[in-house]
């Protein structure tokens, strides 16, 4: 016993430790400097195949694949200086197979510090490196799939830092993935909203109240280039690892406004052309057919015959159908296209409606608007137009407020009634047809926000608010 390393090392200890050392869960071996076995534990049996009797005195290169001989040697280098090696490699098994095992090896010195056997320890990780490969092909064909997506797929972190950017979203924005992932992800966002951002965020995670999360919106993004275009956007909240990660879908609606814009243009001349058609044709055929029925009116009055209260009554029928065809008119033509032609047209909408539906109806500006856009008081008319029927029809009001507020920033259509407000099949309904909906995409179209709500007296608020960017 005495002329083996082994036992000059742990002559010292009890026969429980070194049966503790054979009977371990883990896999021991002990080689001398040469590489040639000494000692061999049960665990190291389970995962070789090899009893002790068949490996003691034995190389321990038997355990290596061929290509793999020289590494007890290459190690030994590292070892003797005191390192402790730590490393996951293929080994041998008795019945030819390789196993993933993950060893640690430490040489243990004598008294001279000379080197004077290696020790190992050995487990089998064949199931842990299965695993292993079964997630990253996972992963593998997941990154495939987000990478063949149309849609862009963000992920962000509770601090806006960006984690993930999927090729569809360096599609979209221009930036590389490695430009992206680090950086804070309001800078995919024009201005007021990237300067608001964080604050969301904080708002978030301080009130747990969830605006956006789990909803499709429309929202304005901005490329690298500078570009802003419209986009929708569905945000959700997943835990991992015991963090809160935020993941967005969104996609490029630019062709999808471009063609509802060329829709609405399309549909506003024919408004145009039917406002005029109501003007010149209809119009002038009841004038027309008024100033007779009033001639003959007069004639049978001057001549004391029967029927002159008759022909009256019905020229004053035909007068009001041609007041009302050249309202009709008037609100089909859109209006001119700088900010006085909308006062102007919002102002004359107001006093139709007040005589048309016998209510309280007034328009009123407030602060300094500047109409930049040409289409903004097209749209803003129609969304007014609409709502104001809305009122009417829906609310049963009898007070109707139209406002235009104007800043440094941006520029609000308020329209407000006294009416019942929406119902919740009435809201159910236009979301799916051209009431709000209409309204929505005239919002959309010009980059803005529309919302309903009712304001402190309880009365209904139809708000758009378009920045001036």
């Amino acid at each position: 016993m005495d002329s083996n390393p082994f036992t000059n090392i742990f002559e010292d200890l009890p026969l429980t430790a070194f049966q503790i050392l054979k009977n371990i869960g883990h896999g021991i071996i002990v080689t001398d400097i040469e590489g040639e076995i000494i000692f061999w534990n049960n665990a190291s049996e389970q995962i070789f195949g090899y009893s002790s009797e068949e490996v003691i005195g034995k190389h321990v290169s038997l355990l290596y694949q061929d290509s793999d001989e020289k590494r007890f040697l290459n190690d030994l280098e590292n070892l003797e200086s005191g390192e402790i090696i730590s490393h996951q490699w293929r080994g041998k098994h008795k019945d030819g197979s390789m196993i993933w095992v993950d060893t640690q090896k430490k040489v243990i010195h004598d008294e001279q510090k000379r080197p004077l056997v290696v020790i190992g320890s050995a487990s089998n990780i064949e199931e842990r490196k299965e695993l292993e490969v079964d997630l990253e092909e996972s992963r593998a064909r997941a990154q495939v799939i987000l990478d063949e997506t149309v849609d862009a797929i963000i992920t962000i972190s509770v601090d806006g830092i960006i984690q993930s950017f999927n090729k569809a979203a360096e599609r979209i924005f221009g930036y590389s993935e490695e430009e992206a992932v680090g950086e804070n992800v309001k800078m995919l966002m024009p201005p007021p909203h990237n300067e608001k951002h964080d604050e969301y965020l904080e708002n978030y995670r301080r009130t747990g109240i969830k605006k956006v999360i789990g909803m499709w919106r429309e929202e304005r993004a901005m490329r690298k280039d500078g570009t802003i275009f419209p986009i929708e956007l569905s945000i959700s909240e997943v835990s991992w690892k015991g963090n809160e990660i935020y993941t967005g879908i969104l996609r490029d609606i630019t062709k999808r406004r471009k063609l509802e814009n060329e829709i609405i243009k399309a549909s506003e001349e024919e408004r145009r052309r039917i406002g005029q058609d109501l003007h010149d044709g209809l119009g002038q055929m009841l004038t027309g057919i008024g100033l007779i029925s009033r001639n003959l009116a007069n004639k049978l009055e001057a001549n004391g015959l029967p029927g002159a209260g008759e022909v009256k009554e019905i020229s004053e029928m035909i007068r009001e159908a041609d007041e009302y065809a050249r309202s009709l008119s008037h609100s089909l033509v859109p209006v001119d296209v700088d900010e006085e032609g909308l006062r102007d047209a919002l102002n004359k909408l107001t006093s139709r409606a007040a005589k048309l539906f016998d209510i309280n109806c007034a328009f009123e500006e407030r602060g300094e608007v500047k109409i930049e856009r040409k289409n903004i008081s097209l749209h803003f008319y129609r969304i007014a137009q609409e709502a104001i029927n809305n009122a009417v029809k829906h609310g049963n009001a009898d007070e109707i407020k139209v406002l235009l507020i104007g800043n440094s920033r941006s520029i609000k259509l308020i329209i407000k009634d006294d009416g019942s407000g929406f119902s919740d099949e009435f809201r159910l309904s236009s979301r799916n047809g051209l009431g709000i909906n209409t309204m929505q995409y005239r919002t959309h179209v010009l980059g803005g926000s529309l919302s309903i709500d009712e304001d402190q007296e309880g009365w209904t608020r139809i708000v758009c608010k378009v920045p001036y960017h």
